[in-house]
């Protein structure tokens, strides 16, 4: 009985989160941020600005999550993503609030995000305003804009899958990360992040959540010096390498231990 009320709690809070996300999102985005626009003297101070609301909206809703018991979250090496330093941020995609959690960590972050946000009913103005980057525009037009966030100090999420992983397959990466990072260049910061239960998995709906309460872990690893890398070898093999390095390594961590 009580694991049934546990379940049932959990399911109402989960669907008033996703709820509340959506029309905070729109509210933001007809009240915060045109109030930050008049008041911002430049374009960067006010995506910077819009940045930092984000990052405290992902915080809230994080906390309220944990108070509520929907989920637990923990990280390890947290503060070495909450500085800005200019370098791409790869992280693995199990479920769908990966970047809800890292964005909590990471008050200025700069992300690469799917261009069917940029339409959406609610978040769509979200991403606009926050000067995020669509990851489907002209490839060179992509370079600049990451080159632009890296030469001004900022971090960029990047999730090389391209969507969620789909469970129990292997990590399959673009390589359009690798080609970033050697092109620029910029150093790569590896994340992990992983979840006791599926849950918001690739394919599966809001509302069909685990019969335990799920705990989301950040894991942040070693910063791989891409430099190094070419100064050994021509650009085109340091992007298959990277990519290749990288697959191994999530795929070694995830399903070996």
């Amino acid at each position: 009985m009580v694991r049934r009320l546990d379940y049932l709690w959990r399911l109402l809070i989960t669907g008033a989160a996703f709820l509340s996300f959506s029309l905070f999102g729109f509210l933001m985005t007809v009240t915060l941020f045109p109030l930050v626009s008049r008041l911002s003297r430049t374009n960067e101070e006010r995506v910077n600005r819009i940045r930092w609301l984000i990052h405290k909206a992902f915080q809230l809703l994080i906390a309220s999550l944990l108070f509520f018991k929907v989920i637990d979250f923990g990280f390890k090496g947290a503060e070495r993503l909450s500085g800005e330093r200019g370098r791409l941020v790869v992280a693995n995609h199990p479920t769908l609030i990966d970047v809800v959690l890292m964005l909590s960590i990471m008050p200025q972050a700069q992300c690469m995000v799917k261009h069917n946000l940029w339409s959406h009913r609610f978040l769509g103005g979200v991403v606009r305003a926050a000067g995020y980057i669509r990851n489907d525009g002209d490839p060179e037009t992509i370079l600049e804009a990451c080159r632009a966030a890296i030469q001004q100090g900022h971090d960029i999420i990047v999730f090389p899958e391209g969507t969620r992983t789909v469970p129990g397959k292997p990590i399959k990466f673009q390589r359009g990360f690798a080609n970033i990072a050697a092109i620029v260049p910029c150093n790569i910061q590896v994340v992990t992040v992983t979840c006791s239960q599926e849950t918001l998995t690739k394919g599966s709906s809001w509302y069909e959540i685990p019969k335990q309460r799920p705990r989301f872990y950040i894991s942040v690893g070693e910063e791989l010096d891409v430099k190094t890398y070419l100064a050994r070898e021509p650009r085109a093999k340091v992007v298959r390498r990277l990519t290749r390095e990288l697959e191994d390594y999530y795929n070694r961590k995830l399903y070996h231990g």
